[in-house]
């Protein structure tokens, strides 16, 4: 067996840990919500820990080791957002597109304008374009297609797709539904630990520029 496929036995058994864990937490949601949540919730974490390998590598030898996790982590972020996107086409909008940009009005029988709402949907929709031209070009054939650099190029411009999916989980954390939500805090906590990371890995990697200098 490759170390490929341990690899993603290993993060199938972690997935189904983390999903029985947020479902639990959100015990009493309706059954589509709490999936749908649950699969965005796992879906960020593990870009947030493609995020920390590649900033923390830069000033901890022992996170090198575990660089080679990334491509792995990456086919899990695309799973686990495709699940949670297929769960509210299905589930909630019933592959009525419109419902993502406006809605429904059971008072006048019609769809009303919704701007935070259809703008938050589209940003979800950006991400969900971007990522699956990440996940369909993470493959060897994709080097030779799109060559060393431009493959390289587009494979680091994962934090577009972070920040892209940091603004659709603003949205629909604190503004679209005001309500109490135990997702918050562990969230913003999650965002100033990329940053503060990244702040970190930048100071190394200017640091010992300036020491070869």
């Amino acid at each position: 067996m490759s170390r490929a496929i341990k690899k993603h036995i290993f993060l199938f058994f972690v997935t189904v840990a983390l999903m029985a864990f947020f479902l639990f937490l959100r015990g009493e949601w309706d059954p589509m919500h709490a999936w749908n949540r649950a699969f965005a919730d796992i879906s960020v974490l593990y870009i947030v820990a493609i995020l920390l390998l590649g900033s923390s590598s830069k000033f901890s030898n022992s996170m090198k080791l575990l660089l080679h996790w990334r491509k792995q982590l990456g086919i899990w972020v695309a799973i686990t957002a495709f699940a949670h996107v297929y769960i509210i086409f299905d589930g909630w909008i019933m592959w009525d597109f419109m419902r993502l940009f406006f809605v429904f009005n059971p008072m006048t029988n019609s769809y009303d304008t919704h701007p935070g709402f259809a703008i938050g949907n589209l940003i979800g929709i950006v991400a969900l374009i971007y990522l699956f031209a990440l996940f369909m070009t993470s493959n060897k054939k994709s080097i030779k297609m799109l060559g060393q650099e431009s493959w390289k190029y587009l494979q680091q411009r994962v934090h577009i797709y972070y920040i892209l999916v940091v603004l659709h989980t603003v949205y629909f954390l604190f503004f679209h539904i005001p309500l109490p939500n135990f997702a918050r805090i562990p969230f913003l906590f999650l965002v100033v630990i990329v940053w503060a990371v990244h702040i970190f890995g930048f100071v190394k990697v200017l640091s010992e520029r300036n020491q070869k200098n």
